[in-house]
């Protein structure tokens, strides 16, 4: 089945801005103290399973991943970008990184313990967040956690430079009660 052509836009947006993504957000120094906090709740819950085992979907040049993976985390970095897997790669040679879908998670059924999709899900339209609510409860074990932070909003806006770079990205806003009913619909119970 041939792949969406969004998709192919925001892999090709960002293999282009990868480097420069990596320098200008080299990890998490810019998010909110309310971000930083949902975080570390993320990390309590998960730390107390047996494993740890974490997958950063849209994990982008690895920021999240290396901060879960300090905290204590056995992470593992998923992209759609295969730009951005070599960039993290190279600069958390310790963490595993793959190219791939947040709608088809590299992972078995019921093998981790948490997935965090930390602003990973803005290219994507409302109507695939069931799809991704799915997919995360395949593959997380039973009382595993899920993260997710989004823009909020409806609609959607048209990025046409980032990162130093001309590129063409649609950043999807997601409404809050939309997603957690897509999310409670495949068995998730919201903490926050």
């Amino acid at each position: 089945m041939p792949e969406p052509a969004d998709h192919t836009a925001v892999r090709s947006a960002y293999d282009t801005v990868a480097e420069t993504y990596a320098q200008v957000l080299p990890d998490l120094g810019f998010e909110a103290a309310e971000d930083l906090a949902m975080i570390e709740r993320f990390v309590t819950e998960v730390s107390h399973s047996a494993g740890r085992k974490v997958i950063d979907a849209g994990c982008g040049a690895g920021r999240l991943a290396a901060h879960l993976r300090d905290a204590g985390l056995n992470v593992t970095g998923v992209d759609l970008s295969p730009g951005m897997v070599q960039v993290a790669g190279r600069l958390n040679p310790q963490i595993e990184f793959t190219a791939g879908d947040l709608t088809a998670l590299p992972a078995a059924d019921g093998s981790v313990n948490g997935v965090v999709a930390w602003y990973s899900i803005i290219h994507l339209e409302p109507g695939d967040i069931p799809a991704v609510a799915r997919e995360f409860a395949r593959v997380l074990r039973p009382g595993g956690a899920a993260l997710l932070a989004f823009q909020v909003g409806s609609g959607s806006r048209t990025v046409t430079r980032a990162y130093g770079h001309d590129v063409v990205l649609r950043a999807e806003l997601h409404n809050p009660g939309d997603v957690t009913r897509s999310f409670a619909a495949h068995g998730f119970a919201p903490l926050e």
